[in-house]
């Protein structure tokens, strides 16, 4: 903790200012208790010091406007996002210094951004109709602009193998591009009447499932571009968002309705739900790592996870949000669940009883419209409309 809070200093300077942090670092924090008996002719905080450290580890500002997406790099070292502004940035993941960018070459603004697998590539899909790929290490442009739809691409995604690239846009249509030639591969996907709102593929890359406007769900097959389930109707507004199970068999989706439904990937039947106890629009859905649970954030500010089988709930709901909340995600053990709120907060909840483990996180002083915890589980990344992240 001592580095990653005092890493932007660290990073640009001589190792003797490891020494010099050591007097600001908390009072009730190891590295001060054990270290600073050691050293008692340097500095002292009079006033003002901490005696714990603070919840946010770190704040990034000026990224360009307000932040409509960030992703975390594979081994969560980075971060990326996309702005208003039209430009993508890299950030270190520890000292929130700037890596690469601002990539140019966009000229609207960037709906959607995702790392390859192997994090060398970054995807971006922009309210300009187009999607770029980039060099995640010089912002060198790779491939594109890919040109096909003919309006805002609203969701990109790479495949679990890194060559291809999903999009969905609000032109109603899904494409699978070459992720190296920027070439279609299959598409455009039609079926859908409304804005094509989220898109992922399957965890072996096979399939592809998309959540509409429409209020319909469609499965489609990666390769051919020909519907293998759907569309699955039931939801009665639009749908906001959709996941596919770690194991590949099940589709969550959460939708403006006020109601979640875990269909069969395959046939389209419903498997469990429509869970309606809380009557208020779902803004984001996921699964838990194990595939057993599903949390869902609310317009009403309020957090459920339910049993993914029955469609119980497993706890009662997860309550000190006073705004909707935007997005939520399980960490990576499955144990804890963060949620970004319109509220300008961020919190982590234990993913069991529902009790607040940290938060409320504030220093955002606009909506926290994305969140996401690292691989190690150890931190967070979020971002809001107010261009911090």
């Amino acid at each position: 903790m001592f580095v990653r809070y005092f890493g932007t200093a660290m990073a640009k300077s001589a190792p003797h200012v490891y020494l010099s942090a050591l007097p600001f670092a908390p009072t009730r924090s190891l590295v001060s208790t054990h270290y600073s008996s050691s050293f008692p002719r340097i500095l002292r905080v009079e006033r003002g010091g901490l005696s714990h450290w603070p919840l946010s580890e770190m704040v990034i500002p000026n990224v360009g406007g307000e932040v409509l997406s960030i992703a975390l790099s594979p081994d969560g070292q980075r971060i990326v996002s996309g702005s208003l502004d039209g430009t993508i940035r890299v950030w270190n993941g520890t000292t929130g210094e700037t890596e690469a960018g601002p990539f140019t070459g966009h000229t609207s603004w960037i709906w959607s951004v995702a790392f390859s697998p192997d994090g060398e590539r970054i995807v971006s899909g922009s309210k300009d109709r187009t999607i770029r790929v980039w060099n995640a290490t010089t912002g060198e442009t790779e491939a594109g602009p890919f040109t096909g739809h003919t309006d805002w691409v609203k969701s990109v995604a790479f495949s679990p193998d890194g060559q291809r690239i999903i999009s969905g846009s609000n032109d109603r249509t899904i494409r699978v591009w070459n992720a190296t030639t920027g070439e279609t591969e299959a598409g455009p996907f039609t079926g859908h009447g409304d804005c094509v709102a989220s898109v992922a593929f399957s965890p072996d890359g096979q399939r592809i499932v998309s959540g509409s406007y429409d209020r319909t769900i469609h499965v489609w097959n990666a390769t051919t571009g020909k519907t293998e389930a759907g569309p699955f109707t039931g939801h009665r507004d639009w749908v906001r968002s959709v996941a596919f199970s770690p194991d590949g068999q099940h589709i969550v989706s959460g939708s403006q309705d006020g109601t979640i439904c875990v269909w069969n990937a395959t046939t389209g039947e419903t498997e469990t739900g429509p869970f309606t106890e809380h009557g208020f629009s779902v803004f984001s859905v996921a699964f838990s790592p194990d595939g057993q649970r599903i949390v869902s954030g609310l317009q009403d500010g309020t957090i459920r996870v339910w049993n993914a089988s029955t469609g119980e709930t497993e706890a009662d709901p997860f309550t000190g949000h006073t705004s909707a909340v935007l997005s939520v995600a399980f960490s990576p053990d499955g144990q804890r669940i963060v949620s970004g709120s319109h509220d300008k907060t961020i919190r982590v909840w234990n993913g069991t009883t529902g009790k607040t483990e940290a938060g409320p996180l504030t220093g955002h002083w606009n909506s926290v419209v994305s969140v996401a915890f690292s691989p190690d589980c150890q931190r967070i990344v979020s971002s809001s409309t107010n261009g911090t992240i």
